[in-house]
This record gives C-alpha cells, sequence and structure tokens, in this order.
C-alpha cells in the first residue's frame, strides 16, 4: 500500500512541478500544512480527502480504474500498438 500512495503522491508533486508549483504552493493552494506533504510522502495510510486537495489543485483527479491489463489498454488506446 505505501508504493501505491507514494506514487501517487508523486504522480501529484510532479504535476504541480509541470503547472510552475513547488511542493510549499501546492500543500498551501490545497489548504493544508506546510508539514502534510513530507507526512504523506513517509505514511502508509492518506485520508483520500486529503489526496483529493491536493490533485484537485495540479488539475487531477482521484479514480479507481479495472485492474484488467486488456482493459488498461483499451482505456490508454495502447491495445494495437505494437510494443517497444
Amino acid at each position: 500500500m505505501k508504493t501505491l500512495l507514494a506514487a501517487l503522491v508523486h504522480q501529484i508533486v510532479d504535476a504541480g512541478k509541470d503547472r510552475g508549483m513547488d511542493q510549499k504552493t501546492l500543500v498551501q493552494k490545497a489548504g493544508l500544512s506546510a508539514s502534510t506533504l513530507s507526512k504523506l510522502k513517509q505514511a502508509d495510510d492518506v485520508r483520500l480527502s486529503t489526496l483529493e486537495r491536493l490533485a484537485n489543485v495540479v488539475g487531477l483527479r482521484v479514480s479507481l480504474s479495472p485492474n484488467d491489463p486488456v482493459l488498461e489498454k483499451l482505456l490508454d488506446r495502447t491495445l494495437f500498438t505494437d510494443p517497444e
């Protein structure tokens, strides 16, 4: 679970960087304390509402997707592409 959460937080931080936001600005815009992001990176459990607040700031949304490789390829539009 920690790996998944770390990946989600990392993706949100990267999206913030792409929008010119440093981590301090990201948490401020989400209405969170300065130490929150650091705690999130170390946590093995995070409130969904906290992830949603951070994701919304950078134009992302938290969602679930099926754990099906074929469906994932369909959704990514890579089902019929040649693997490299």
